[in-house]
């Protein structure tokens, strides 16, 4: 650890890898504030949280309205005085499994409401703020598998992780010289409530599963370095590689021949 993490925020925190990063942090001796659009799953994720020994309080909110992100945070800096950590966790798989051409538009709108445009508020809404506490503090966005590797039947989901790394990558690029780090979370299969039972090729999936508490565990001992990119799966080298094998071969292969076109000749006037 390269800074001490007295308070973090952690949304979409009522189940999966949002409680299991909230329940790590507490542990650490954080007070966590957890925010999720579930209210039931939020309450009682942090009851158990508490009767652990626990300092967390919660925020119940749906991410996708920026007046909603806003009163998240400024409520977090109420509670809390002073934020160390916010970890942009809120994500939904959404449609997966069948094409793009059949999916309803509001479904995919929805998916990218959640997992793009909520983590899109998140940061507008804290960073400006982790910079005027002057202090060390880390921005962890966690994207997914998929902003490398797409799969098919997979879209939306994929569209919405790419554009979420792009967010961290410039995000990263613009507070660079600044005490705010940024990472971006790229978790394989994890086995959470949201993926059990989901049915998707594997070439969208991967082969392996960890279990969130793994994904916490390697959130925590990243916070506070320069380490941006955040994997945790053990095949996530290869399915990387593959990916960018494929981009080298079309980058090495022998460009088309000129294509010609035979344009009519204009008659003299």
């Amino acid at each position: 650890m390269r800074f001490e993490v007295g308070a973090a925020v952690v949304t979409g925190a009522a189940s999966g890898i949002g409680r299991s990063l909230s329940a790590r942090l507490a542990r650490e001796g954080a007070r966590v504030v957890m925010t999720d659009v579930d209210g039931d799953g939020l309450a009682c994720a942090a009851r158990e949280l508490t009767r652990d020994g626990a300092d967390v309080s919660t925020f119940v909110a749906d991410l996708v309205a920026e007046k909603a992100v806003e009163e998240l945070a400024a409520t977090a800096y109420e509670r809390l005085g002073a934020v160390d950590v916010v970890c942009n966790n809120a994500g939904v798989v959404g449609p997966v499994g069948r094409p793009l051409w059949e999916v309803p538009l509001d479904e995919v709108r929805g998916v990218l409401d959640v997992n793009y445009w909520s983590h899109l508020y998140v940061a507008r809404a804290f960073v400006p703020r982790l910079l005027a506490g002057g202090r060390p503090a880390h921005l962890v966005q966690t994207a997914s598998m998929s902003a490398f590797v797409v799969g098919a039947g997979s879209a939306a989901y994929a569209a919405s992780k790419h554009a979420d790394l792009a967010v961290a990558r410039s995000l990263r690029a613009d507070l660079r010289g600044t005490p705010v780090r940024v990472s971006v979370l790229c978790p394989g299969r994890v086995d959470t409530p949201m993926t059990r039972g989901l049915v998707a090729p594997r070439d969208a999936t991967g082969a392996t599963t960890v279990g969130a508490d793994e994904v916490a565990r390697t959130v925590w001992d990243a916070l506070g370095s320069d380490r941006f990119y955040l994997f945790t799966n053990a095949d996530a080298a290869d399915r990387i590689d593959a990916q960018y094998e494929d981009v080298r071969h079309h980058l090495e292969a022998e460009p088309p021949p000129p294509v010609t076109v035979n344009r009519p000749s204009t008659p003299p006037s």
